[in-house]
This record gives structure tokens, sequence and C-alpha cells, in this order.
């Protein structure tokens, strides 16, 4: 994982095994410290569960991994919501299992199996953002020649992700980090009227949200 990486969609998806029902609830979470925020507030939203389990991957490369079994047999419950992010590719990304118990014993398998389709199918119902690496510009010219810029910058397959009004345009550019000379081609396409200046490397939110 090094060009992108996917971030699963905020939501709440159920599923039963066995007169178990499993809420898997998915929800954005940029540092530790907001996914232990959200997860006292689902512990004290869902105080009747019989377990709240839960995983979560951190980081542009998901460095940073924590997950529990909130009770359940060692190995049977965070490990595998765990695998199901990995699985995704899946990064700053909450995925908390609640469970409420049907009165029919599963067992570790039948557990593991549970867990890891209760977030699987969760992202495979909610869907999932890509994020891709970009090399950044910052293009500042004259607001008679915005309209020119943004479609010099359409025509080059780059992607305008801000834009600011004052006393001139200015704009955020983005494109793939293998365009080699992009401030140039962006310069040449619109006349040479145009300032950019190199904002560095950064992952960016795709237009296409994709499940695959």
């Amino acid at each position: 994982m090094s060009d992108y990486y996917y971030v699963a969609n905020d939501g709440e998806n159920m599923y039963t095994e066995r007169r178990s029902k499993f809420l898997t609830v998915l929800a954005k979470a940029e540092t530790e410290e907001k996914a232990r925020e959200i997860l006292d507030s689902l512990k004290s939203q869902y105080h009747d569960a019989t377990h709240v389990c839960y995983a979560y991957r951190i980081g542009d490369k998901g460095e940073c991994v924590r997950f529990s079994d909130g009770g359940e047999p060692s190995g049977t419950a965070g490990a595998p919501i765990l695998a199901a992010l990995t699985e995704n590719e899946c990064t700053y990304t909450l995925a908390a299992v609640i469970r409420w118990f049907g009165g029919v014993k599963l067992g570790a398998g039948g557990l593991t199996r549970a867990y890891h389709a209760g977030a699987s199918g969760a992202i495979a119902a909610l869907g999932k953002t890509r994020y891709e690496k970009k090399s950044l510009y910052k293009a500042v010219c004259p607001i008679s020649l915005a309209s020119a810029l943004m479609r010099a910058a359409q025509n080059l397959g780059m992607e305008i992700t801000d834009r600011r009004f004052g006393g001139d345009a200015e704009f955020t550019v983005a494109v793939p980090t293998s365009y080699a000379g992009a401030a140039e081609s962006l310069v040449n396409a619109a006349l040479g009227k145009i300032n950019v200046s190199p904002l560095g490397e950064r992952y960016v939110k795709s237009n296409v949200e994709r499940t695959e």
C-alpha cells in the first residue's frame, strides 16, 4: 500500500448467525483518540449488548493497529475483524462489531467466522473510498484567466481540489505522482500567464467510490 489506500464508509450493517445478532459499525478515525471516543460512545449506546468487539487501522500504511475481543474467547473476534479491514486495504477506519447472544453457542470457529463475516459484509454493503497519492501544486492567475486555467487542468487530466477567489484566482491542482513536468505542462497550456508552485505529495480523496 504505497500509492493509495481505502477508508470504509461510515454506517451500520446487521448480520445474524444462529440467532446471535452482529451489528457492525464502520467509522472513519484519523487518530487513536478519535477511535477511542467513538468506541466509548458505542459502548454507552449499546450497553445492553453481550459483547462490543473492535479493530482499527490508522496511518497511510495502516501501521497503527489495535483490536479487542471484547470478552469473547481470545482470538475469535478482534483478529477476524482486523483481517477484514486488512483484506479490504482499509485504514483510518474503525470497525466495531456489537453482538447480542441469541442462546446458541457458536464455538471458537463459528465466532471467528461470524465476526469476520460481519465486518466484511459491512464493508461490502457500505462501500469504501479510495485515497490516491498525488502531487499538489498551487496555481495562481488573474480572475479573468480562471476559466482558462480550469479548462487547461481538465484537458491535462489534472484535478482541482480547492479554489479561492480574491484579488487573483488561486487553485490547488492534484496530479498523479508519475506525471513528469506537470507544472510546466499547466503553465504552457495557460500560455505562461499563471504562476505554479509545488505543495508536495499528499493523499487525495478520489472522485470515485469503489468496493472492489
